[in-house]
């Protein structure tokens, strides 16, 4: 059977998940950033009431500190609190569903990705840092004057929250995923199957699911005309070339030791898996979408990284993304997969796969 699927197709009919529960990372400096955004609205709220029950704080205000008076407005309060809690609720929406930007239509997105890029490399680099001094020097100033010169013990918790706030953000690592660094290593543990490859004509793999336990293998045929081999068959298949009639090769594919990963043993569903690996710890990607018809598995991944030196890896086990997706699907489902194609439209890269029996 035949399927045509259109990339507009694809992105009308990848149905829409509940968020399930975060996968296990390092974001609890995160969470604890939103929840201490949280304990310092409840602060200004307390200043507030304080600020409208007490007249004595009214008056020293006005007399020492008359910029407190407008800070401390209802007005004011609620403009800071609310801007504050529309982007906790926004982080923390991305946090649990591990999407970004859902509600933004998918032209504007594909608008503003460069624009996208660059501030998340800002924000690992230089934003979270710059942000964090800003906030720590604000809550030292602010202690230290509401203590030693107003006396105002409020004041001195706002100040003492920010320091807090401040450092917390500081102590969070600059690159929350893997970044080029992994990136890079995995590129590099394809030059191995690359020159295996590369003395003669290959074509398109079979990743075989792990038996026992066992690494995950990609069976590739060196035939310009495979032939129809079962299962077994491709399992038996050397690993190395002993002579000039193979028909074709059991090679480790990138994402060979993927089943070993520990959360895979729970009960995560596909499209959590291929979040976990290709978003939050290769980061060859931002975001990915997956339906699922039949022996048909369609994976849509936004901002895919498809730069891969090694030919012949890339005309057998497809690209890097498409090549550790095909070992999750394989392994998820304990079928064999093989890649039926790929396509880069923008930066969304689609690939089918199809499950065999």
């Amino acid at each position: 059977m035949k399927i045509r699927v259109s990339d507009d197709k694809v992105l009308t009919r990848l149905r829409s998940r509940e968020p399930g529960k975060p996968v296990a990372n390092a974001r609890l400096g995160e969470a604890l950033i939103d929840i201490q955004t949280i304990v310092i609205i409840g602060l200004l709220y307390w200043l507030l009431t304080e600020e409208q029950s007490n007249p004595f704080l009214r008056t020293w205000l006005s007399d020492n500190f008359p910029l407190g008076l407008y800070i401390l407005s209802p007005l004011a309060v609620a403009v800071i609190s609310g801007t504050l809690l529309v982007v906790t609720a926004f982080r923390i929406g991305l946090f649990v569903t591990g999407r970004s930007m859902t509600f933004v239509g998918g032209e504007v997105l594909r608008g503003l990705s460069g624009l996208e890029i660059q501030l998340r490399k800002f924000v690992s680099t230089k934003g979270t840092t710059t942000s964090a001094l800003i906030l720590t020097s604000f809550g030292t100033a602010l202690g230290l004057y509401s203590y030693f010169i107003a006396g105002i013990i409020p004041l001195t918790a706002l100040g003492i929250s920010c320091i807090i706030l401040g450092l917390t953000a500081l102590s969070l690592p600059r690159h929350v995923r893997g970044g080029p660094g992994m990136r890079a290593m995995l590129q590099g543990a394809t030059r191995g199957v690359e020159a295996l490859l590369e003395q003669g004509t290959v074509g398109r793999a079979t990743y075989l699911p792990p038996a026992d336990g066992d690494a995950i293998f990609a069976y590739v045929p060196l035939t310009p005309q495979p032939e129809t081999l079962s299962i077994d068959e491709m399992k038996q298949a050397p690993k190395s070339h002993v002579g000039n009639n193979e028909k074709g090769l059991l090679v480790h594919p990138v994402g060979s030791e993927l089943n070993r990963i520990p959360e895979f043993q729970e009960a995560l569903s596909l499209e959590e898996r291929l979040r976990y690996v290709l978003v939050e710890s290769a980061d060859v990607c931002s975001r990915v979408m997956v339906e699922e018809t039949g022996s048909v598995v369609v994976v849509a991944m936004e901002s895919a990284d498809t730069d891969l030196q090694g030919q012949k890896y890339l005309e057998s086990l497809g690209s890097l993304p498409s090549s550790l997706a095909a070992c999750i699907i394989a392994t998820l489902h304990n079928k064999p997969v093989t890649l039926l194609d790929e396509k880069k439209t923008g930066n969304r890269l689609i690939a089918r796969f199809r499950l065999l029996a």
